[in-house]
Formats: structure tokens, C-alpha cells, sequence
């Protein structure tokens, strides 16, 4: 997101704050929050695919989880002292 490319999309889609939830573009359309976790999920296929269920729970309901979890992150998955390298395959998915 900290790149020209990045910032041009930020604007491109009016995000706001970029850094408050996870993003996702895929064929012009901008997924957030848990909308972005359930299009990995699926596209990630079985059994993370049996995600798309929660797709039935209104969207609110289904962001404020979301933002409940990435509040509490560190007390269910951990906190790490240093972030893993990606491999030149896996850098080209991200900004």
C-alpha cells in the first residue's frame, strides 16, 4: 500500500484507512474486512472454503467480529518478534 502503484489504488477505491482492516481487489471489486477474509477463504478451497457460510450472517454482525478478533489476535495466535520473509513468488501478491 506504501507504493505508487498502492496509493494509486487507495485513491482509485476512496479507502480511508487503509492500515484499519485487510483489503482485497480482485477484477475491479474491493473486498473489506470480512468480506476480504471470506474471498481468501474460498479462494483457498477446502476446508477453508466452508468459510463461505458465514457469508449468511449480516455483514455488520460479521465485521464486528472481525474487528473483535483483530483486536485479540496476539492473545489467540501469538506475538512474533520478527515477520517471516516472503519468497519472490509469494511477494508478488502484495503491494
Amino acid at each position: 500500500m506504501q507504493s505508487d502503484k498502492g496509493e494509486r489504488l487507495l485513491k482509485a477505491y476512496k479507502v480511508k484507512d487503509p492500515l484499519s482492516s485487510m483489503l482485497v481487489i480482485d477484477k475491479n471489486q474491493l473486498y473489506k474486512q470480512s468480506d476480504a477474509m471470506l474471498f481468501i477463504a474460498t479462494q483457498l478451497g477446502f476446508p477453508f472454503s466452508v468459510a463461505k457460510v458465514f457469508k449468511l450472517l449480516p455483514k455488520g454482525f460479521r465485521d464486528r467480529i472481525y474487528d473483535w478478533v483483530g483486536r485479540h489476535r496476539y492473545r489467540f495466535f501469538g506475538k512474533r518478534t520478527q515477520c517471516k520473509l516472503l519468497t519472490e513468488k509469494q511477494k508478488q501478491h502484495f503491494l
